[in-house]
């Protein structure tokens, strides 16, 4: 396990000591849950071996009853082919006695035509019946194998929790601090001492969060999903036909056939949806300071591409610094022509304070993170905004660092092992390359902010980042407005929450669209000369909304601990409808009109606090 030192060195740390030390430790915490809860693993691997076999034969079923539909198909076909041929054959036979050797033809393809009847009705027919029997029969055999694999794994899945990946990295990195849930004194304490806003746009919904501190810093890590109305653009087309005449040299007239796709566009409003992953982290060092970057792509280039490169930028940047001069402004640059051409921070505009930052570790440090392409290379945004520094890679993009647990269930330990292990290779690469950029600067892990004491005034037990992310991963369909259209997302944002007891009731705002096809008809002049109407679909979107409440509250339980002392009381309590637990926290749907009551926050608190 690492020491708690300050990570002066992130990406050589990582590369040379921490990639092995975070897999081993998450090899060793499966391993110890497994040893804890009693798994067999070596009868494990025997019914494993048992059920892939198992389906093999399932396979190979499969694949005779393929050939025997197969052979129903070709039976099938033959006989119509059979007898539309005698019928043919036996009427221009029939109309032509000159031919009449074709009625016998016919009659002989006749015969043919009832061999494929009595075919289908007996070999084919049985032959299907017992390829169906036979894997049914191998197919209940293999579920039973499957049963047992499960049976043998039940423990362990039980014993699985949602915050398994962030308890791997913590024990393997001390300084990275990783919270439960991103509670109202962490943010807090980023909204009053660093400046940190809520994601209060109606147009945002929150869809996960993880958050926590380094050497006292706090950092948020948001997913958000994003929505607004963008024009798009609709495409149709019309092909036009058209001939035209003409006379050769020799006076003799042709015609020559023409034609054309005619294109046409038409603009209309429409919804328009995508997610957003950040990372935002608080510091007092350079509290004066404002900043962009964006990635330069120049990851995993060769020396002569980047000495052209540097050469490029360094002649931007001194005439940058000469306009600067001009406009009495105070844009120097730093001694290291490389750093500033790769990091690209042209707009900042605190010198002082940005020399105190990017010391010439930091500027190294940097670098080693751009240049080399391994394993994300320089794929990330950066923002400094006086107190709060964000960070948006490409890779947390599409990664979901809050995997519902059972991913994690599988019947076979050794393959559910691997992606457990895999999972948390993933997500602490994945977060520890979005810190990255802020752990290179020495700085911020020197400079340890202020004691904060938390007044509990925050409006509710939880925050609006952790409301929005359970309500997210409940069932849409309890929040669909009626007419929307169910092939669109859907955004649920909270519009108010409060305390009721130690739960809270958030209103939630649902926002959909109804879709109706439309079709524009746009004039085009074609070759022929003449204009033509060009149809043009296009959807026509209707804004559809409702509003509904939602129950939450926190357990202060692990998932294990909350199956077994509190999951059946909680259900015998409340509708199982849109119930949903993650990481301690228990959601619950209560309906448009209903409100969630003291006495069943009361009745909550009481089921939570029984032991097991």
């Amino acid at each position: 396990m690492a020491d708690e030192q300050p990570l002066y060195h992130p990406r050589a740390l990582y590369e040379g000591q921490l990639k092995r030390q975070y897999h081993d430790m998450a090899e060793t915490y499966y391993e110890e849950l497994s040893g804890k809860v009693g798994v067999n693993k070596e009868l494990n691997a025997l019914h494993v071996k048992a059920y892939n076999a198992a389906m093999a034969e399932v396979e190979e079923a499969k694949k005779k009853l393929g050939s025997a539909k197969a052979a129903k198909g070709w039976s099938i076909a033959g006989m119509i082919i059979s007898f539309l041929a005698a019928v043919i054959l036996i009427i221009v036979g029939a109309l032509n006695p000159s031919i009449w050797w074709l009625i016998l033809i016919g009659v002989a393809f006749a015969g043919l035509g009832i061999f494929f009847i009595v075919l289908l009705a007996t070999k084919i027919k049985h032959a299907l019946a017992a390829a169906r029997k036979r894997l049914e029969e191998l197919q209940a055999k293999a579920d039973a194998k499957l049963k047992e694999c499960y049976a043998d794994m039940a423990a362990l899945n039980a014993a699985l929790d949602d915050t398994m990946p962030a308890q791997v990295m913590e024990k393997t990195t001390p300084i990275i601090d990783l919270d439960p849930t991103f509670s109202p004194e962490r943010l807090c304490y980023l909204m009053e001492r660093f400046g940190m806003q809520e994601e209060t746009d109606p147009n945002t919904s929150v869809l996960g969060v993880t958050s926590g501190h380094i050497q006292g810093n706090p950092f948020v890590l948001e997913k958000v999903f994003r929505h607004e109305i963008q024009d798009k653009v609709y495409e149709g087309t019309l092909t036009i036909h058209w001939t035209t005449t003409y006379t050769d040299s020799k006076g003799n007239t042709h015609t020559e056939s023409h034609s054309e796709v005619l294109h046409a566009e038409s603009v209309h409003p429409a919804p328009a949806y995508w997610d957003e992953t950040r990372l935002i982290f608080g510091s007092e060092a350079a509290p004066h300071l404002h900043f962009s970057r964006r990635p330069s792509g120049m990851s995993g280039k060769s020396d002569k591409e980047n000495d052209k490169f540097v050469a490029s930028r360094v002649k931007d940047l001194d005439k940058l610094e000469e306009k600067a001069v001009k406009a009495g402004k105070t844009f120097t640059k730093l001694g290291n022509d490389e750093f500033e051409a790769f990091f690209g921070a042209d707009d900042r505009d605190n010198e002082v304070e940005y020399r105190l930052l990017f010391t010439a570790l930091a500027q190294r440090n940097l670098l080693d993170l751009i240049k080399k392409p391994e394993p994300y290379g320089d794929d990330f945004i950066m923002v400094k905004d006086g107190m709060l520094t964000s960070v948006a890679s490409m890779h947390s993009q599409n990664f979901d660092y809050q995997k519902p647990v059972e991913y994690f269930y599988h019947y076979d330990f050794k393959a559910g092992k691997e992606r457990f292990v895999n999972y948390c290779d993933s997500f602490i690469r994945g977060l520890f390359f979005d810190l990255a950029p802020i752990i290179s600067i020495p700085m911020y892990q020197m400079h340890k902010p202020r004691d904060y004491i938390y007044g509990n005034q925050y409006r509710a037990n939880m925050t609006s980042f952790e409301h929005e992310a359970m309500i997210n991963r409940m069932d849409a369909r309890l929040f669909r407005p009626k007419e929307a259209d169910e092939s669109l997302p859907l955004l649920l944002k909270e519009m108010n929450a409060q305390k009721i007891g130690a739960s809270d009731e958030v209103r939630v705002h649902s926002l959909s669209y109804k879709t109706t096809p439309m079709v524009d008809y746009v004039s085009v002049h074609g070759g022929d000369g003449r204009w033509h109407d060009v149809p043009v679909h296009w959807t026509k979107y209707d804004a559809v909304s409702c509003d509904s409440n939602v129950g939450l509250a926190d357990s202060k339980k692990s998932r294990p601990e909350f199956v077994s002392s509190a999951l059946d009381g909680v259900k015998k309590y409340l509708n199982d409808v849109g119930l949903h637990f993650e990481r301690g926290m228990l959601s619950f749907y209560l309906g448009e009109n209903s409100h969630l009551s003291s006495s069943v926050d009361q009745s909550l608190q009481n089921i939570f606090s029984k032991k097991n």
